[in-house]
């Protein structure tokens, strides 16, 4: 069982500023995960700006091998220096994990990170040395499944300064809070980061007196989903299709009417549409509201939806949504599909070749119009950081 790493982050912008001093950028490919956190100095575009650099610049060299003095060198380098304060930096924080279990912190003036197992916060072994007179940490260290993991920034450590903490939240005290709500419950990164940022916002009486981001991550099973969508060219190939598809890992989603009877062909099942959601069907000679594509139900098979329309659908709410909870709260055909999706980390869409000899467009191309929807559906899941595998049949 592979391993990996979902992370969710929040930013609370100061204030009165339109733009965040802080940055994130989360990479995931495979079994190689990255966050950056980089803090600029200040705030306001300024601030934006060295946080944006520092951690592209960071993300990049560490990326491709770079050492750590590389990487100081050239943000010293790089980086505008503060007239006033005379500092040419910013704050940064870079984790990498391989294969959920081997990681990888470098931190340069930031606050330490928050590892738990369960509800117990374990220590990470960090050693410092000098690089020009500033202070370099790192460390190397191994994470289990279910562990937790918090950055934050100085915006946090901040929080209720002079009002409910004389002296700010506190590192100590954000621990406590994680425990907390870890001991309440809360098992997602998307809980336990919203969670973290109203009490910070609350803190500062909702209006921040810095900006304040924290990142939260797991280490988990990855999950994984099939969809198929498209008959084979060869309708010989139909069984072989249908077994393949039966046969892998995680939720399994068909999309496509002819692809359903197909499998409900080979299954020996009986293919039962719904014109509504599930547990309200009705009958076939109803119609499905405007805009809505329906769904079916096949023994075996998670979600049977119909294709294309639902497929550019889907695309289209992956776009525009950054989490499962940006998605619509409607359980019509497209919303369980990008949900099911976004879910998962691991994709495989076996994509069958058949030409549709009713379809224009198919026969003007030469190939199944259905290839578009999915070229479209790999470019935004990829952007989503998932890992996506097309087998054509």
């Amino acid at each position: 069982m592979s391993l990996m790493v979902e992370c969710t982050w929040d930013s609370l912008n100061k204030a009165g500023e339109e733009l965040c001093g802080d940055a994130v950028i989360v990479r995931s490919r495979g079994t190689e995960f990255m966050a950056v956190l980089s803090d600029g100095l200040g705030s306001g575009v300024k601030a934006h700006i060295l946080a944006t650099l520092t951690a592209e610049i960071a993300a990049g060299m560490f990326e491709s091998g770079s050492k750590v003095e590389d990487v100081l060198q050239t943000l010293v380098e790089t980086l505008p220096e503060c007239s006033v304060r005379k500092l040419a930096y910013a704050t940064f924080a870079v984790l990498t994990v391989h294969d959920g279990h081997t990681a990888h912190l470098v931190q340069f003036d930031s606050a330490p990170l928050i590892l738990m197992r369960g509800q117990t916060l374990v220590k990470v072994p960090m050693e410092e040395r000098d690089f020009n007179g500033r202070t370099i940490r790192q460390a190397r260290f191994t994470l289990e499944e279910n562990d937790f993991m918090v950055l934050v920034t100085d915006g946090y450590e901040h929080a209720g300064l002079g009002g409910v903490y004389r002296l700010g939240w506190g590192w100590d005290n954000i621990v406590l809070a994680v425990q907390r709500f870890l001991s309440a419950g809360i098992s997602d990164t998307y809980k336990l980061a919203q969670s973290l940022s109203h009490t910070c916002l609350r803190l500062y009486d909702n209006r921040p007196g810095d900006d304040a981001t924290v990142i939260v991550m797991k280490v988990r099973p990855a999950l994984r989903a099939t969809v198929l969508t498209g008959p084979p060219a060869n309708r010989q190939s139909d069984e072989t299709a249908v077994t393949r598809f039966m046969a892998s890992e995680g939720e399994k989603i068909i999309c496509g009417g002819s692809t359903a009877q197909m499998a409900a062909r080979v299954l020996g099942e009986e293919l039962l549409v719904d014109w509504v959601p599930p547990g309200k069907r009705q009958a076939q000679s109803q119609r499905p509201k405007k805009g809505s594509p329906p769904t079916a139900e096949l023994k075996g098979v998670d979600l049977v939806t119909e294709g294309i329309l639902t497929l550019g659908q889907a695309a289209q709410l992956l776009r525009a949504a950054r989490t499962i909870e940006d998605l619509p709260q409607d359980n019509d055909a497209s919303v369980r599909l990008a949900r099911s999706l976004l879910k998962a980390d691991e994709i495989l869409l076996l994509v069958g070749t058949a030409i549709n000899p009713n379809q224009v467009a198919d026969i003007i191309r030469g190939e199944p119009m259905r290839m578009v929807y999915v070229r479209e559906l790999v470019e935004v899941l990829s952007r989503h950081g998932k890992q996506v595998n097309i087998e054509q049949i």
